[in-house]
């Protein structure tokens, strides 16, 4: 019984250690995004924070053009790009391969 709790917790422990503190984007208004989107900023180095930047960029643009101009078309398909997800998700999927 110890073990397997002990085995629990390490896995635990790694998997922890090898994200990137679970910081998120939270589109649910548009304050919760600033912040959410300051405090996954403030969790980055500066070339993170670079590579980041540029794939939200990236992921913005391909909504405003799968959207033909619908700016609300646009935001919607921006949250539901990245909302929920962490920078590392976000600059593996949109950044620079």
């Amino acid at each position: 019984m110890f073990r397997k709790l002990l085995a629990v917790l390490v896995v635990s422990v790694v998997l922890v250690g090898c994200g990137d503190s679970g910081k998120t984007i939270d589109f649910s208004s548009q304050e919760t995004m600033t912040n959410s989107m300051k405090s996954m900023l403030d969790s980055l180095n500066d070339q993170e924070k670079i590579e980041f930047q540029q794939a939200f960029v990236k992921a913005a643009a391909s909504a405003a053009s799968s959207s033909n101009g619908d700016q609300e078309k646009a935001m919607q398909l921006i949250k539901s790009n990245l909302g929920g997800k962490t920078a590392k998700e976000i600059i593996k999927e949109y950044g620079s391969k």
